[in-house]
């Protein structure tokens, strides 16, 4: 069976922006980093990238199920519809 891909994220491609985001970030007991998650499965049930979560002092929170848009109210609320009237605005 094919691999067939899809938007959401899977958990081995969650596994492997995590590792590139250690490498890029580089958390350590002495600098330890929050990441701010949505609240989709692969981003913290995921016992590969919990174990390196421990191991590289990084602390997770992660936002409730469908609550993103109240967390990014000026992107909804703001950039969003100026993005709209801009392309909009550029199109005439």
């Amino acid at each position: 069976m094919a691999f067939q891909p899809s938007g959401w994220i899977q958990t081995k491609v969650s596994t492997k922006w995590f590792d590139h985001f250690l490498h890029c970030i580089k958390p350590s007991a002495d600098d330890p980093v929050l990441l701010i998650v949505d609240g989709h499965y692969s981003h913290t049930k995921t016992l590969d990238v919990m174990n390196k979560v421990w191991e590289h002092s990084v602390a997770i929170v992660s936002l409730p199920q469908h609550s993103k848009h109240k967390m990014q109210l000026p992107d909804e609320g703001f950039i969003e519809p100026l993005k709209t009237y801009y392309a909009q605005e550029i199109e005439m």
